[in-house]
């Protein structure tokens, strides 16, 4: 015979020394925390939504009816419990909301009359600021219970506690059960479950089961944490399967599971996963580094309120966050329509709850000072989001019996389309059909490229289905989203069924497309009109914000008989920011009750208005272009124009000669022959003008400037600044009797040779028959025997003065 067990319950804290705490405690606080700011810190749980929005689980708020329950068994080590302890006190500490409640349950057996299976080391409490202190004080009570104590493990008496605890405000919040334990039952020395160890076994098992199946009456989640040595693993797999099925979406990852944690290092983890499931959070994988790191984040469109854990490993690492943009985010600030609370800084593990964050990737920096490097930190991101659908049907207004498209497309909060990979892979999407004369029906949707669907992976999903044969009537076509930590807000698609061969048809057809705020695109609409009095038709965008798409025209009357071709314009707002604008144009007659004659999804991929610069390129570019080659050429002719210039100026190769009398004629007193390439004028002295041996003597401030003219021969600046032009050959009278006389001359064995200028030489050198020839130097001069070699001339002060300003 079934005997249903009762074991009396021992409120208010139970003494008992906290335990020392080593590298393995220390690394326990450290999950311990990330359960704490996982669990309280993140935001509440999304429905699954189902046809126009219906709730198919329950909606949870922010707050929670939440219960830990530790166990305290003989069978866990002291730092088994020590762990569990410092988990309860970071779930109470952290506790992000002041509205929840929390009970903490240590639990082992009672061996005797005088002992409890259960100790309700803290009572059920609004953690307000106050109760937050107490709470921390009385897990502390929690340890390792002696033999004269009970050191059995007594599941049926825990879970019967936390139900009765769970549920005594009721309130429709949900409700859970955090069971931290080893999972092996063991009530063979508890004298309420029989009279021998046997029959305690056997009333310990169907007692079990019994509490179980209470806890799932009273919609009580539980989530059983392995701890310890030896967990059975397969008691924890019944005991969470036994409890609420429930959960916060009809999906297997919301459904209560057991998570086994062999050691510290997977712990984190394994609560990451677990408060995911619970809590219906979308979540990735943690990345771990050592400090000093920057990792990476990325935060989805469809993100409505997001948690960045830090589980830090060494309170001295300090964690600064930055937005997408690149800013630093500061705690308690607003900014770009976000909200940022940080939990739990100079802890462990920390948490940075952003409302409405801004997608894109999120980056969080690690510092530490010396000595505090060594600890492996690891980031993660739990979000919650919401998705649109808007969906069409073509035809619009189909008859009985007759095949329909359906398509599907997804919209974030801020209407953008969703087509990122990341994104779809999460979401379960699917349609119904319902309306009059017929049972609903199912829409399979798929966007694969195939059955229909136009490309595959752009966010546009799409099935085909018939019309039932028993439809009259209305008809709506509406999305189903199944997806954890999504809220779905569907947009259903409502029409009639269409008689045989209707007096009013109209096609839309419009193509995606990529414009500028402001800006619009063209559509054209096909109509015709076979009734007897005029009709007006409707066209509006639907599914977007208003202002962020205006049509033109708005309507179109069709006189009886009339068939019309007409363009239109889709003007996107001038305020729109970048993103993919996603809507649905739509086509109505007004005169039959708005009945709906087409409709189109619509993706426009807003861009930004480029510069002045980008904006004249595209529209003039054709002009441009020619313009400046020409541009670009004249600069070159008008540089070579100038470098020719400097070329055909440079007196390099002429020869200067002092002459004074000298026996029956004259007589040379200086010779120089000007080298090449040391600018357009060249500078000399005349040394010993008015004495018997007048010399020649370069230097670069001489009071003597030589240049070619090309159309007079040379030009000559005297001291005080005169200029004169020259021919070659011609005396000049300096001083007293001494003459200068410019000669053609060369220097090093060349001389230059006759160029054409009006060619360039680089080009002279291309066209054919104008390779220079074997005795050509690359400057387009040639060997002259006639000339003297330049070390026929003593080096000069000229050289040395120049060597000396270079």
């Amino acid at each position: 015979m079934d005997t249903h067990i009762t074991a009396p319950v021992r409120e208010g804290p139970v003494p008992g020394p906290r335990r020392g705490g080593g590298h393995t405690a220390r690394t326990a606080r450290r999950a311990a925390a990330l359960l704490a700011v996982l669990l309280l810190a993140q935001p509440a749980p999304p429905a699954l939504a189902g046809p126009a929005g219906s709730v198919a689980a329950r909606t949870a708020s922010d707050q929670v009816e939440l219960a830990i329950a530790v166990d305290e068994s003989g069978s866990l080590r002291p730092s088994d419990v020590e762990r569990e302890r410092d988990a309860a006190g970071r779930i109470a500490v952290g506790e992000i909301s002041a509205a929840s409640r929390i009970t903490v349950l240590g639990f082992a057996s009672a061996d005797n009359d005088e002992q409890s299976p259960v100790d309700e080391v803290c009572p059920t409490t609004e953690l307000d600021a106050v109760a937050r202190e107490k709470t921390g004080e009385c897990i502390a009570g929690l340890t390792r219970r002696e033999k004269d104590a009970g050191t059995g493990t007594d599941f049926p008496a825990v879970i019967r506690q936390a139900v009765t605890r769970l549920g005594e405000h009721g309130t429709g919040r949900p409700r859970i059960l955090f069971l931290l334990t080893d999972g092996k039952l063991d009530v063979a020395d508890s004298p309420a479950y029989g009279t021998d160890k046997e029959s305690r076994r056997e009333n310990g098992e169907r007692e079990l089961k019994k509490a179980l199946v209470e806890a799932a009456r009273a919609k009580v989640q539980i989530w059983p944490l392995g701890f310890g040595q030896g967990i059975d693993e397969r008691a924890l797999d019944t005991m969470a399967a036994g409890g609420y099925q429930g959960g916060c979406a009809d999906l297997p990852a919301a459904h209560p599971r057991a998570a086994v944690v062999p050691d510290s290092r997977t712990l984190g983890n394994a609560l990451q996963r677990a408060f995911a499931g619970a809590r219906c959070l979308v979540t990735d994988p943690p990345v771990e580094d050592t400090p000093p790191a920057d990792i990476s984040l990325r935060l989805s469109p469809l993100a409505t309120l997001a948690s960045i854990v830090v589980s830090k490993g060494d309170p001295e690492v300090k964690a600064t966050y930055y937005d997408p943009r690149g800013k630093k985010v500061e705690h308690g600030t607003r900014g770009d329509g976000s909200t940022f609370v940080l939990s739990g800084a100079g802890g462990d593990v920390e948490s940075l709850r952003i409302t409405d964050p801004r997608p894109g990737t999120w980056q969080v920096r690690l510092d530490a000072p010396e000595g505090h490097r060594d600890r492996l930190a690891s980031v993660s991101v739990q979000w919650r989001g919401t998705v649109r659908s808007s969906i069409v049907m073509t035809p619009a207004s189909p008859r009985p019996g007759e095949k329909v498209r359906i398509e599907l497309g997804l919209q974030t909060r801020d209407d953008e389309g969703v087509s990122d990979p990341r994104d779809l892979r999460r979401l379960r999407v699917s349609g119904r059909l319902t309306g009059d004369g017929f049972r609903p029906r199912e829409l399979g949707l798929a966007d694969r490229g195939d059955n229909g669907d136009s490309k595959a992976g752009d966010g546009r999903f799409t099935g085909t289905a018939r019309i039932p044969k028993g439809a009259d009537g209305s008809l709506k076509a509406v999305g189903v989203l199944g997806a954890i930590g999504l809220t779905a807000d569907h947009r259903p698609f409502l029409t009639r069924t269409a008689p045989v061969g209707p007096d009013v048809r109209a096609e839309l057809r419009v193509d995606d497309a990529e414009v500028h705020p402001g800006h619009s695109i063209p559509f054209v609409l096909m109509a015709s009109n076979d009734s007897g009095e005029p009709r007006t038709l409707r066209l509006s965008p639907r599914d977007t914000e208003p202002g962020a798409v205006t049509v033109s025209p708005a309507e179109v009357t069709l006189a009886p008989g009339e068939s019309l071709n007409r363009g239109g314009r889709l003007t996107i707002g001038a305020g729109q920011r970048p993103h993919r604008l996603d809507a649905r144009l739509e086509v109505t007659d007004q005169d039959e009750r708005g009945r709906p004659l087409d409709a189109k999804l619509v993706a426009v991929r807003i861009t930004p208005v480029p510069p002045w610069w980008q904006r004249l390129w595209a529209a003039w570019w054709w002009a441009l272009v020619p313009a400046a080659i020409a541009v670009l050429g004249l600069i070159g002719y008008v540089v070579w124009s100038r470098r020719q210039r400097a070329t055909d100026m440079d007196p390099g190769g002429l020869r200067l000669r002092l002459t004074v009398p000298g026996g029956s004629g004259e007589r040379t007193a200086s010779e120089i022959v000007v080298p090449y390439g040391r600018g357009s004028w060249y500078r000399f002295d005349v040394l010993d003008e008015h004495g018997p041996d007048p010399r020649l003597d370069p230097r670069p401030g001489g009071e003597y400037a030589l240049q070619r003219d090309p159309r007079a021969g040379v030009r000559l600046r005297t001291p005080g600044g005169a200029e004169r032009a020259l021919p070659l050959g011609q005396d000049i009278p300096l001083g007293g009797e001494v003459r200068l006389r410019v000669e053609r001359g060369t220097t090093t064995g060349t001389r230059r040779t006759a160029r054409r200028p009006t060619v360039p030489r680089w080009l002279a050198d291309l066209l054919p028959g104008r390779r220079p020839s074997a005795g050509s130097t690359g400057t387009g001069r040639r060997d002259d025997p006639e000339s003297a070699p330049h070390g026929a001339f003593p080096r000069s002060s000229y050289d040395d003065d120049l060597s000396d300003a270079l």
